[in-house]
């Protein structure tokens, strides 16, 4: 698509513009499904949606979406098969905090294997977490400081994603750099804050991580 002009204009570097490979959107899957529901819930809410398109007339649009709908499935099998190569099941939905970080982690895990990582985004999932993390801190099965702890394990894995990516990619972005933006706090649609105590303990993993 590039004439000999452009080609040449960004051989010489009077422009510069990010690399093919570098996406110019961002993608923020809902990974708190798998938190939620576990991973063989939404495989079968996946079976009954392309069930549903068994209709009389097969047109493009349906055998896209249907062909859609069988990958997604595959892609969901997968994400329990990584799961059990950790040693873990992520079936049925989480049942603590520690699970809930885990199954969270699994959801964007396998999101982002097959990518370059340029524009994959976490989403608001600190508020999500902390429901899981109150209710086990509230009968006793952790410390705040065990909390603290599994936040910040939390957010050091996602830094220790590795990416394989393009020599051109690395020309324009050194060091090998992650964007897992996470969004902490705001407002719901009710008016209530979302700003909870999770929020500040992301907040002080990345104050004492740097």
């Amino acid at each position: 698509a590039y004439t000999d002009d452009m080609r040449l204009a960004r051989k010489s570097g009077v422009i510069t513009g990010l690399p093919d490979a570098y996406g110019r959107g961002r993608i923020i899957g809902d990974y708190r499904r798998v938190t939620l529901y576990g991973v063989d819930r939404l495989i079968q809410d996946k079976i009954d949606q392309k069930k549903s398109l068994e209709v009389r007339c097969i047109d493009e649009d349906v055998i896209r979406l249907r062909e859609e709908i069988s990958d997604q499935i595959v892609a969901l099998k997968e994400l329990k098969g990584l799961a059990e190569t950790y040693g873990l099941n992520i079936s049925g939905p989480a049942t603590n905090a520690k699970e809930a970080i885990q199954w969270l982690y699994f959801g964007f895990l396998g999101a982002i294997k097959d990518q370059n990582g340029a524009a994959m985004s976490l989403g608001r999932t600190s508020t999500f977490l902390d429901i899981y993390i109150e209710r086990d801190l509230k009968a006793g099965l952790i410390t705040e400081e065990e909390a603290q702890e599994l936040v910040d394990h939390f957010v050091m894995k996602l830094r220790l994603v590795k990416f394989l990516r393009t020599p051109e990619y690395n020309d324009l972005f050194s060091g090998d750099p992650t964007w897992v933006t996470e969004s902490i706090g705001g407002m719901g649609l009710d008016g209530r804050t979302l700003v909870t105590k999770n929020s500040f303990r992301i907040l002080n993993t990345l104050y004492t991580l740097g």
